[in-house]
């Protein structure tokens, strides 16, 4: 696609160096780092509030806590590593392709957000974010063995979120937010040239046949002979979120949240370079604008906070997540070529946390958290190398500083630990090519934020 002048808010938050996500840290591709306030406690404080601007984005009515006018802004620093192990790529002709294995595919990056809330009387407050609650990238290393499935990915969901609450009575809080939502994709991986041009003598389509494909040196798996394919697209969609908060006690609160699935239609091209000229008058390589639905999940989530002393108080939180509408990734061309096909049956998810707050002093405030969030991936012939997902166990330290009664800085660092998890994936389509191996992970983020109040 042409390039134009950048004037979009992806854009200018790019300009002013604000980068997007370098892989998910949720299950799937959503992206719970959305402040580095609840990084601290792994997150435990979605449905409840933070105590900042940037709790907003989680549950609305928490603004409802917040006096004034809140400012809250941050970086968390993503530094993911994903490891393929045994790996073994077979070619259509039951051929093994030679390469390595990829090196680490995650991709270190900081992730931005932005939140403010204002408080117009005693019962409103309005308020409005910037962040990203999904995305993706993994880079495999040139030739690797698996580059017919995979090469560069990237997927970024850029959210804004203007919202309301209202305190409905003295105890019970409401709010609404409107997801004003942009997404973008890059998707690329190698074209088998050899197995293509087998395929064609086999069908009689290549005069002299195999020997021809041999002379020219398009055999199977040959990375010399490899075109490339590329996927871009992007779209705008809205979406909305809900949720309340309810004082039970003078110490108990309790959380519930709701935000809406988004159905996002990608619009694009599907873009072949590197094509050897034997094969350059194969319809299904030739360049297409195109499209692709990236079906975005519903979530919700139950959150209590539990003071039980003046220094400490604890935290639980459930988070339901809507995997099972993500079926399939669907590239439809429009010049009537095959669609590129990726089946993914992705299962709902929950994931469960619990952590703690302790309170040293006026000032300085301590965070911890663990949480468990299980992989919608269903098998191993449904995990993919753009995104070899598993199960991921967390744990979470933070602090809060309250540097004087206007600035607050918080700080945090979470691990996250992935279990081995086996990869047999076969590529969709007329060549089909089979993945075999064993992915591990961990995952280190650092966080930092600044809440104003004026």
């Amino acid at each position: 696609m042409a390039m134009k002048k950048c004037i979009t808010i992806p854009c200018l938050m790019a300009a002013a160096g604000l980068s997007l996500p370098a892989i998910t840290q949720a299950a799937g591709f959503a992206i719970t780092e959305q402040n580095a306030t609840g990084l601290g406690t792994a997150y435990a404080d979605m449905a409840t509030g933070n105590g900042n601007a940037s709790g907003m984005f989680f549950n609305p009515a928490a603004m409802n806590l917040l006096p004034g006018s809140q400012l809250s802004g941050g970086l968390i620093y993503i530094d993911p590593r994903f490891q393929l192990h045994d790996g073994k790529s077979i070619t259509p002709l039951h051929t093994s392709i030679s390469g390595g294995d990829g090196g680490n595919a995650g991709v270190a990056a900081p992730v931005p957000n932005f939140f403010i809330t204002h408080a117009i009387d005693l019962r409103w407050h309005i308020g409005f974010g910037i962040s990203v609650p999904y995305g993706l990238s993994t880079k495999y290393n040139a030739g690797w063995l698996g580059r017919y499935h995979a090469i560069d990915s990237r997927v970024d969901v850029i959210n804004l979120n203007p919202a309301f609450s209202y305190q409905a009575t003295q105890r019970l809080s409401l709010g609404f937010g409107i997801d004003v939502q942009y997404a973008k994709a890059h998707l690329t991986s190698a074209v088998d040239s050899g197995s293509l041009c087998y395929g064609a003598a086999l069908r009689g389509q290549v005069p002299g046949g195999i020997s021809t494909c041999k002379a020219y040196g398009l055999t199977p798996g040959n990375a010399a002979a490899d075109g490339k394919a590329t996927v871009n697209g992007s779209d705008w969609a809205v979406g909305w979120n809900a949720g309340l908060l309810w004082q039970a006690s003078p110490a108990t609160r309790v959380g519930l949240t709701y935000r809406a699935a988004v159905d996002h239609t990608l619009k694009g091209s599907v873009d072949y370079v590197g094509i050897p000229r034997l094969l350059a008058s194969n319809p299904q390589l030739a360049n297409s604008s195109a499209y692709a639905a990236l079906n975005l999940p519903a979530t919700a989530n139950l959150g209590v906070s539990q003071k039980i002393s003046p220094r400490w108080t604890l935290l639980a939180d459930l988070l339901w997540t809507q995997w099972s509408r993500f079926k399939e990734l669907r590239v439809v061309k429009d010049n009537g070529q095959p669609s590129l096909v990726t089946t993914e049956n992705w299962k709902d998810t929950w994931r469960i946390t619990v952590g703690a707050r302790y309170k040293q002093n006026q000032r300085l405030t301590w965070r911890m958290g663990v949480a468990y969030d299980p992989t919608p991936v269903p098998n191993a012939q449904h995990r993919t190398a753009r995104l070899p997902d598993s199960d991921r166990t967390w744990l979470s330290l933070g602090i809060g500083y309250v540097i004087n009664p206007r600035v607050t800085l918080d700080v945090a660092y979470t691990h996250i630990w992935f279990p081995s998890a086996a990869i047999d994936n076969t590529t969709e389509g007329a060549y089909k090519n089979t993945l075999t191996g064993n992915y591990t992970g961990s995952v280190d983020m650092l966080g930092a934020q600044v809440s104003y109040r004026f």
